[in-house]
């Protein structure tokens, strides 16, 4: 109705002569609240017309509106002040390329910020399909001009866009581990799931994708997310994780998913994966739900490593995939286009946790901004702005691809040279994602307001060359690894031990497929498997103590009952022989349904 009234307005004023009352302008502010906002306040905020924006410290976030005097008065504001971005504007005369970021990801946002760009005579390179960038060449007046762009919150120069997915490559160890042993995905099968795909891309002629569904004309994000992965290397900047892996893709919403991914499991079929990639999901939220029950069951009854995407919205909003107990979930962290770590940031833009009943995801993550990769334009085209957890997740997925090729050599069975089966012979998911997670590698934090804090980074970056070079230095072994093959009932334990030298850390990782548990339950886990670690002298670490506000394990505390990953972590030990302890606390479900008792198996990497 008002909508109506404004336009009876305007059109008199054509009539009449009379100039037209121009609506309300848009304009950013840094609006800063007193406590951590509620769903009851954000609706409140929505109503006034304020759109929420990016978050950036302190309980600010950037936000957009036309009037301040209502929003002021809230009880639950502490201030509010004008918002306009900064241009770090490279020092050299004339044009030079920049990333725009908004301040939320908005299709329509993207369009204006484009148009200006345009009217002001800068060239617009990309549109990024993750809605929240714009690559643009523009000169130091132009930039100037978009920073006052209310949508807008930063302009910063950027690197040759060849260089991101090489920067991955090289972070990971995945150039490491093909320099050592030749490791570039041959014999691994993997799926990535999206909304269509380019299959005519130049850089998928070498194995053109095996289609497990119908295709869709949606192509964009499909195409950056599989080229990550599986891209050959016809542009050597771009060559994916697996340039010599079989790719399989499927739409997204195909049906039946626990059929589908059967059929990916199938022994005698033809996809025959070992894992699957998703940068997508269902609504956000930050509940267990039906959709993540679904995931766990698919993979406690299938066994494949499926990654997920945590999502985009700089909050505990989530996709409910990847609050499944069993998936790997992916957060991201931005690199700036830099090998080196130390400039890293989460800075308010992957979805963080943890999940409702306290369990510690994402569990991995990486690279959310500036992916240089495959898009669907045409068959030779790139973009140079990929990124969210969209992009963070197929790197994670492609270096567990190349973990499989390596168990399939035998690099944590006594040396390669094996060359098994990649399918045949790959661990079970459980002991995929304990390798990862065992060796990743952590952003330096303190406490829990950090924002590179555990619930932000989850256990870190997956680092292939960390899992090729530990073993190797263990004579092609690590001093652990359990494979599922160990079983407990209720109240059972199982010890392993090791011996120290004293001059060398230990990673113990505890992770399990646990049932599927019930939406409606206040705790998703069903089962409660517990790590306990004892030094030489009888001090006791449990299972994830201290490691919410630090990179290290303290000793002491209580078992933990909510996690089914379970760390000791430690940056030095003791000399003499420690004790790794496994105790099933509760089996209330049956975890391995291969034997008539009702009990669980687990996997336990020590590093």
């Amino acid at each position: 109705m008002l909508r109506t009234i404004l336009s009876a307005i305007s059109a008199f004023a054509l009539i009449s002569g009379v100039p037209a009352v121009a609506a309300p302008a848009e304009s950013a502010y840094l609006l800063q609240f007193r406590t951590t906002l509620n769903d009851a306040q954000r609706h409140q905020l929505k109503g006034l017309g304020v759109r929420l924006g990016a978050f950036v410290q302190d309980g600010t976030y950037v936000a957009r509106m036309t009037s301040t005097s209502r929003v002021s008065r809230l009880s639950y504001v502490r201030e509010v002040r004008p918002f306009q971005a900064q241009p770090q504007i490279i020092a050299l005369g004339g044009a030079a390329d920049y990333l725009i970021t908004l301040a939320e990801q908005d299709t329509r946002d993207q369009q204006t910020v484009a148009a200006k760009v345009k009217s002001l005579g800068g060239k617009v390179n990309v549109i990024s399909a993750s809605r929240e960038h714009i690559m643009a060449t523009l000169d130091a007046g132009q930039a100037a001009q978009v920073a006052k762009l209310p949508a807008v919150i930063a302009i910063d120069p950027v690197s040759a866009p060849e260089t991101d997915m090489a920067i991955s490559r090289e972070s990971s160890g995945a150039n490491h581990i093909e320099a050592a042993g030749g490791y570039r995905g041959r014999g691994v099968r993997g799926e990535v799931m999206d909304g269509g795909l380019r299959t005519t891309h130049q850089e998928f002629r070498a194995r053109p994708p095996l289609m497990h569904t119908g295709n869709s004309t949606s192509t964009s994000h499909g195409t950056s997310t599989y080229g990550q992965i599986f891209a050959s290397g016809v542009s050597s900047a771009h060559r994916g994780l697996l340039p010599e892996a079989q790719g399989i893709f499927a739409v997204y919403n195909s049906g039946d998913r626990y059929a589908h991914t059967k059929q990916l499991v199938d022994p005698a079929g033809q996809y025959r994966a070992v894992f699957q990639s998703n940068s997508w999901g269902s609504s956000l939220t930050t509940s267990y739900n039906s959709i993540s029950q679904e995931m766990d069951r698919i993979v406690f009854d299938h066994d494949i490593l499926i990654c997920q995407s945590q999502s985009n919205a700089g909050t505990r909003s989530s996709r409910p995939q990847a609050w499944a107990k069993n998936v790997l979930s992916v957060g991201g962290h931005y690199h700036y286009n830099t090998i080196g770590r130390g400039d890293d940031k989460w800075n308010g833009g992957a979805s963080i946790g943890p999940a409702a009943d306290g369990r510690i995801k994402p569990e991995l993550s990486n690279y959310y901004d500036r992916i240089d990769t495959t898009t669907s334009t045409n068959d030779a085209a790139y973009t140079t702005s990929f990124g969210g957890t969209s992009g963070a997740t197929p790197i994670t997925c492609g270096n567990a691809g190349l973990m499989f090729q390596m168990w399939a050599d035998g690099v944590f069975d006594g040396g390669p040279g094996k060359g098994r089966d990649v399918f045949a012979s790959r661990p079970h998911a459980a002991t995929a994602k304990a390798l990862l997670i065992n060796t990743a590698n952590q952003h330096t934090f303190v406490g829990t307001a950090h924002d590179q804090t555990r619930t932000h980074q989850g256990w870190g970056t997956a680092s292939v060359r960390n899992l090729y070079d530990r073993a190797r230095a263990g004579g092609w072994k690590l001093p652990v690894l359990v494979n599922e093959t160990d079983l407990l009932t209720t109240g059972q334990s199982r010890k392993y031990t090791f011996t120290s030298n004293g001059q060398t850390p230990l990673r113990a990782t505890l992770a399990y497929t646990d049932p599927a548990g019930s939406p409606t339950a206040a705790k998703a886990t069903v089962n409660d498997l517990t790590l306990k670690v004892t030094s030489p002298s009888g001090t006791v670490y449990w299972g994830n103590n201290g490691l919410l506000a630090g990179n290290f394990s303290t000793s002491g505390g209580a078992a933990n009952t909510v996690d089914t990953v379970e760390n000791v972590l430690l940056s030095t030990t003791a000399a003499g022989t420690w004790t790794i302890e496994v105790i099933a606390t509760a089996v209330n479900v049956d975890g391995h349904v291969e034997t008539a008792a009702t009990d669980a198996d687990y996997a336990l990497v020590v590093s």
